[in-house]
């Protein structure tokens, strides 16, 4: 995360810009949604759109066709440093949805914040959880899960959150 520039809000494509709207919750939505098989992969492509994109932009991009909303959301997720394809070649450290309960818990012990209120950005999200400390559930669920030391954890979270927001710490 470069601290000195505004993070981008905004993707391209065939010389339009839509614009996105990537908070926390809507992120998380999207993700789920994108992994239901027992919704057709056109529906579940066209709701991503619709979700993360702004009223004005995912009104324009109701009129693209599948593979230029596929490309699109493709755009939103590169945007986030990661793709809509979870990579299942290792073994995760951290479910976003097995683990809400543990998240919830270390984002309101650490930070005061509530992640049901309010309107992170999925950025900061990302952020706020690389930093999780020691002291939290989350960090012992996941230093157990990994066998790893408290100096390797830190090198792993920050390696999380680069390839996340795609940037450098």
């Amino acid at each position: 995360m470069r601290l000195g520039f505004t993070p981008q809000n905004h993707v391209c494509l065939n010389g339009k810009k839509y614009t996105v709207d990537l908070s926390f919750r809507k992120v998380m939505r999207t993700m789920a949604l994108l992994k239901d098989s027992g919704i057709s992969e056109k529906v579940r492509v066209g709701m991503g759109v619709k979700i993360l994109l702004s009223p004005p932009s995912h009104t324009r991009a109701r009129l693209l066709a599948h593979p230029q909303k596929l490309a699109l959301l493709n755009k939103i997720f590169e945007l986030l440093g990661t793709d809509s394809k979870s990579k299942q070649n290792t073994k995760p450290v951290i479910s976003l949805e097995k683990d809400g309960a543990l998240i919830y818990g270390a984002f309101l012990q650490t930070y005061g914040i509530n992640l049901n209120k309010g309107n992170l950005d999925w950025r900061e999200f990302c952020v706020l959880l690389s930093c999780i400390p020691e002291n939290t559930a989350l960090f012992s669920v996941m230093q157990a899960r990994t066998g790893e030391t408290f100096e390797s954890m830190n090198d792993g979270l920050e390696a999380l959150l680069n390839k996340l927001i795609g940037g450098e710490c």
